[in-house]
């Protein structure tokens, strides 16, 4: 509310004292006739009465001068001037001036002070009414604050309940007064109601140390209450409620109140028991690490990419040639006894384990002061940081001279062994030509002897499987040496088929097997060397010939698919163990047999097989049930790509 101002209050009187006294001057002018010439000028109070109300004191007087010298002129005779002639006429008049004045004062005042009142109410209502708001908002506030504590209060249990820690709240005593399921979960149990120190004697505990029982008044939060200062990091071993025994971390601070005082205090307890499990098998983990690492003679390093140190243990030193103390080395010591021909290899290596975040594996040559170079393999992962960054390398560093030297005297009795067997091949070969030559001879003699014609054809199969074992001599050094080369030509699968049936019946009609023989109606035409296509069908016969019991059975089939064209050669002989399967193309591979074993062979030609097979981009799979259940080799060649003229069709 707001008091109106005095200046308008005024006005409104003065306003209200003109009009007042005008209308009643008129109407009192116009009943002249019926007072006699002595109107009753007390009437002009009225209006004093009006301007005073709703003015002030000074409207009232001014309102009662204008009804007096509205009476003179108007009402008192002579009319219509300023002259008074009785003295009765001045009586009246000064009454009325009187009457009006005190008049005006008394409803001045009492107007004053009904303002005064009124505006009494007005404050004390707006003081009430602010009153009223600032307790609505006070208990707005109160509210507020409440729903606060009790969210917060809220939270902080939330949040306790989450931790996997067990936290407790104390009171000034060392009673608890609040704790989260991790306590119970600590001690095994729910904890008894503890009310003081006395009741910590339910708490069964031993200093890790020591070995000695924790006093009730030894615990963390005791001491905190009795000090006043945190308590940290006491170990000790505690009889779960359960029965079981654990290694408890304990800590404790103290809560103050809005004075200082000490009003309880929180307790942290964590079990640590697999903690201290898992350190001590690190410990016992590193201590067998060292020992390996010391049995097996290696190096350790940890290189600092930041400082561009090489930290590594005295093998390591002694390693690069320096001495076993040199520990600690620089990236510039260590390429200085790398073997210069080998700087750029292992700097590729590093950059390349760098960049697309695999293992660092290499193999070079460290040139020692004395003159003397020696092998080393090295080995490292880098570690990064959280951006991605590489900032450390660790790895191991052995000495593998003895192996690279072994390395290379296999090599080279490799090398020797190859050569041998190219040169054995070569020189079994001359004598066979005139050995063959003597076989035909005696055939034209056709001596009637009995004895000598089997003598002839004893000769004659025993010359033809030198002759494939020769070969086949001959084939695998040229494979090891890469010698091996195809004549690649348009081929048709029916050729191939029947030379190779051709070449292996002698074989299959002396084992009297039945031979099975299925081909595609229509042609089927290959990219390849006939000859070598002829000698891995044939080399595939004859091994079912040989390994299956005289009176079998040979399936031999080709089909074509995706393609591709499947050569199918499957028997009922041996078959082949599953612990053969795996190095069945392995060079000299056979089942165990005897020495004088009637098959006979080297074991080398399913090898050439393969590699030939290899050559023409196709594949060789075997399949056997095992032993007894006979075999199956499945030849997979790629067809001609491109449509070919056949001469003749």
């Amino acid at each position: 509310m707001h008091k109106p101002p005095i200046s308008r209050i005024s006005r409104n009187g003065y306003v209200v004292a003109v009009l007042a006294t005008t209308v009643i001057a008129i109407i009192q002018y116009f009943l002249l006739p019926l007072f006699v010439g002595s109107p009753p000028l007390l009437l002009f109070l009225l209006g004093v009465a009006l301007a005073a109300w709703y003015g002030s004191f000074r409207a009232g007087l001014f309102a009662t001068v204008l009804s007096t010298l509205a009476s003179i002129y108007y009402l008192i005779e002579p009319l219509h001037s300023w002259q008074i002639v009785e003295q009765r006429e001045w009586l009246r008049t000064l009454l009325l001036f009187i009457v009006g004045g005190v008049l005006g004062l008394m409803i001045s005042l009492l107007r004053s002070g009904e303002r005064k009142a009124l505006l009494e109410v007005l404050r004390q209502k707006e003081r009430l009414e602010r009153e009223i708001v600032e307790r609505q908002r006070a208990e707005k506030a109160l509210s507020a604050a409440h729903t606060e504590v009790v969210n917060e209060r809220n939270r902080l249990e939330a949040i306790m309940e989450t931790l996997p820690v067990g936290v407790a709240i104390l009171d000034a005593q060392g009673g608890i007064i609040g704790s989260n399921r991790a306590v119970d979960q600590v001690w095994g149990g729910p904890c008894p109601p503890v009310r003081s120190i006395s009741d910590y004697a339910v708490f069964k505990a031993w200093w890790v140390d020591t070995e000695e029982p924790v006093r009730p008044e030894e615990w963390a939060p005791m001491q905190v209450l009795k000090k006043g200062e945190p308590v940290v990091g006491q170990l000790m071993k505690i009889l779960r409620f359960d029965g079981a025994r654990a290694i408890v971390h304990n800590s404790a601070a103290p809560i103050r109140d809005a004075t200082g005082r000490i009003a309880g205090a929180a307790v942290v307890v964590m079990d640590i028991s697999e903690s201290v499990r898992r350190e001590q098998a690190l410990r016992e983990s590193e201590e067998r690490y060292r020992l390996a690492i010391d049995a097996a003679q290696m190096g350790t390093w940890d290189w600092d990419l930041g400082s561009r140190k090489v930290v590594g243990n005295p093998r390591h030193a002694a390693l690069f040639g320096y001495p076993p103390k040199e520990t600690e080395m620089t990236e510039q010591m260590i390429s200085d006894r790398i073997y210069p021909e080998d700087v750029p290899h292992v700097a590729a290596a590093v950059d390349e384990a760098k960049e697309h975040h695999i293992r660092y594996d290499c193999d070079f040559r460290i040139a020692w002061p004395d003159g003397s170079v020696r092998w080393v393999s090295s080995i490292g992962d880098f570690h990064y940081d959280a951006h991605g960054a590489p900032v450390r390398m660790i790895g191991v560093l052995r000495d593998i001279t003895d192996r690279k030297q072994a390395e290379e005297a296999l090599l080279e009795a490799d090398r020797q062994k190859n050569e041998f067997i190219a040169m054995l091949g070569h020189e079994l070969r001359n004598p066979l030509a005139p050995i063959r030559n003597a076989v035909h001879l005696m055939r034209k003699v056709d001596s009637p002897d009995p004895n000598l014609r089997w003598a002839r054809d004893v000769v004659d199969r025993q010359l033809d499987h030198l002759v494939r074992l020769v070969n086949d001599l001959l084939d695998v050094s040229r494979i090891v040496q890469g010698k091996l080369a195809l004549h690649m030509n348009l081929v048709e699968l029916v050729t191939v088929i029947n030379q190779a049936v051709e070449t292996s019946h002698p074989l299959i009609e002396f084992k009297h097997h039945v031979l099975s023989v299925t081909l595609p109606e229509e042609p089927v035409y290959l990219e390849g060397d006939q000859v070598r296509l002829v000698q891995v069908v044939s080399n595939l016969l004859d091994n079912a010939a040989k390994y299956t019991p005289e009176g079998g059975r040979i399936w031999l089939s080709a089909s074509t698919e995706n393609g591709e064209v499947a050569i199918t050669v499957r028997d009922t002989g041996e078959g082949i163990s599953r612990s053969l399967l795996p190095h069945l193309f392995d060079a000299f591979t056979q089942a165990a047999r005897p020495l004088d074993r009637p098959q006979g062979g080297l074991g080398l030609g399913l090898m050439i097989v393969q590699k030939i097979v290899e050559m023409h981009g196709g594949q060789v799979e075997v399949k056997s049930e095992g032993l007894g259940q006979g075999s199956e080799f499945v030849i997979r060649l790629p067809l001609c790509e491109q449509v070919c003229v056949v001469p003749g069709r």
